[in-house]
C-alpha cells in the first residue's frame, strides 16, 4: 500500500530528524534507567555537548546541511553522551570532536521572528 501526502520531501526531512533524535534519546534514557546506574557526566563531554548540540540545531534553523548528516550527528551526541556515562571520556571526547567536523553553519536562511 502506497501512501502519498500533500507535503513535499522538504516536510518529510523535517518531521524524520526531530523524530529520530526523540526515539534515540528516549532510548538512552530508558537504557540508563534500567541499568539501575548512570554514572556521572564529566564535565568535560558536557562542555563539549553544549557545543555540539548548539552546531547542530544551527546547523538545522539553517537548512545547510541534509537532513541525514544532522540525524547521524545527533546519533553521534548521543552515542558520545552514553560512552562518557560509562567513563570512558577520551573516547566520548573524540565522538563530540568528530561532530564539529560539520563546520561552521554558512548562514540563517530564514530569520526568525
Amino acid at each position: 500500500m502506497i501512501v502519498r501526502t500533500c507535503a513535499g520531501p522538504r516536510f518529510q526531512e523535517r518531521g524524520v530528524l526531530p523524530a529520530l533524535a526523540l526515539v534515540a534519546f528516549l532510548a538512552v534514557t530508558i537504557s540508563a534507567m534500567a541499568q539501575g546506574q548512570a554514572g556521572q557526566f564529566a564535565r568535560e563531554c558536557a562542555l563539549k555537548e553544549t557545543t555540539v548540540i548548539t552546531l547542530i540545531e544551527d546547523h538545522g534553523a539553517a537548512e545547510d546541511l541534509p537532513a541525514d548528516r544532522l540525524g547521524a550527528a545527533g546519533l553521534t551526541m548521543l552515542r558520545a553522551r552514553l560512552t562518557c556515562y560509562e567513563g570512558r571520556v577520551a573516547e566520548a571526547l573524540a565522538l563530540y570532536e568528530s561532530i564539529l567536523d560539520l563546520g561552521p553553519v554558512a548562514s540563517l536562511r530564514r530569520q526568525r521572528p
